[in-house]
C-alpha cells in the first residue's frame, strides 16, 4: 500500500512537470508582434545656396497716362503764340500695356535666414507710349516710344519666412532700346523746307527696383511672384522750321517729350536650383 501511494505521488510529479514544460516551450515558441518600422518621409531641402535657371512670364502696364507732348517755339515753353493758339487743348497721351516674358539666371548664398543673391534676365516686351497733338488746320502730330525687350542684372536680399518660403526686395539696372518716333498728316510739316528734325535721346538704360515671394516646393524647384518698377528715363523731340511753325516771330517749333519712359511689371517664375 505504501509502495503504490509512492509510486502515484511520484507520477503525479512527473506530470505536471511534464505540463509546465510543455507550456514554456509554447510559450517560447509563439512569435512576439512588433509594431511595423515608420517609413522615412524625405524632407524638401532648406538650402537656397547655388545657382539656378528659370523663365519668367507676366504683364508689364503704367495706370498713369504720360505727360502730353509740349510745343517749344523757338525752343521756349511760353504761351500764347501763334502755333500755340493753333492746338489750343487739344492733346492727349496714352500707354500701351503688353505682355512680358522670358528667362532668368542667378546665385544665391543662404547665410542662417538671410539669403544674398544676383540675378540677371532678358525679356521680350512690347510697350509703348504716345503724346498726341491736334491743331485747328484740322491736322494730327503723333509722339510715339516703344520698348521690345527689356533686361536687367539686380541684386536681391531676402528673408525666409519659413525654411522653404523667401520674401526678398530687389534693385539695380535696367537697359533696352526705346525707340522715338513722330508722324504728321500735315502737309506743311510734310513739305517743311528744312526737313523735320527728330532728335532721338532717348536712354537704353535706367533702373529697376521690386520686390518679390519665392517658394522651394522640391529639393531644386521653386515657384514664385514678383512685382518691379522700371525707369528708362530719357526725353525726345521733333523740330518743325518755317511757315506756320515759326511761332510767329520766326524760327521753329519743338514738339517735344520729356517725362521718363516708366512702368510696372507683374510675373511669375519658375526657377531649377543645381546642388
Amino acid at each position: 500500500m505504501m509502495r503504490f501511494a509512492t509510486f502515484s505521488l511520484l507520477t503525479t510529479t512527473c506530470l505536471v512537470s511534464s505540463l509546465s514544460l510543455a507550456q514554456a516551450a509554447d510559450l517560447y515558441d509563439t512569435p512576439v508582434m512588433e509594431p511595423a518600422p515608420m517609413m522615412d518621409v524625405a524632407p524638401v531641402s532648406s538650402g537656397w545656396t547655388g545657382l539656378y535657371l528659370g523663365v519668367q512670364g507676366g504683364g508689364a502696364f503704367n495706370p498713369d497716362d504720360p505727360d502730353d507732348v509740349a510745343l517749344r517755339p523757338n525752343g521756349f515753353p511760353f504761351a500764347g503764340s501763334v502755333i500755340q493758339g493753333a492746338f489750343g487743348s487739344n492733346f492727349d497721351s496714352n500707354f500701351d500695356s503688353s505682355f512680358i516674358g522670358g528667362a532668368h539666371i542667378g546665385y544665391d548664398y543662404q547665410i542662417d535666414n538671410v539669403v544674398l543673391g544676383v540675378v540677371a534676365d532678358i525679356n521680350a516686351v512690347d510697350v509703348s507710349r504716345s503724346s498726341n497733338a491736334d491743331s485747328s488746320t484740322p491736322a494730327f502730330y503723333r509722339t510715339n516710344r516703344s520698348l521690345d525687350y527689356l533686361g536687367t542684372v539686380r541684386a536681391r536680399a531676402g528673408y525666409l519666412v519659413t525654411p522653404t518660403t523667401l520674401g526678398y526686395v530687389t534693385g539695380g539696372l535696367a537697359y533696352g532700346e526705346v525707340d522715338y518716333s513722330f508722324s504728321t498728316n500735315s502737309p506743311a510739316a510734310r513739305g517743311a523746307n528744312p526737313a523735320p528734325i527728330v532728335n532721338d535721346d532717348e536712354d537704353d538704360f535706367g533702373y529697376t527696383v521690386g520686390a518679390g515671394m519665392e517658394v522651394m516646393f522640391t529639393e531644386n524647384m521653386s515657384f514664385g511672384a514678383e512685382y518691379q518698377y522700371v525707369n528708362l528715363g530719357g526725353s525726345g523731340f521733333t523740330r518743325l522750321s518755317g511757315g506756320p511753325f515759326s511761332g510767329g516771330v520766326g524760327g521753329s517749333t519743338d514738339f517735344v517729350v520729356d517725362d521718363d519712359f516708366d512702368f510696372h511689371t507683374v510675373t511669375a517664375k519658375i526657377s531649377y536650383k543645381f546642388n
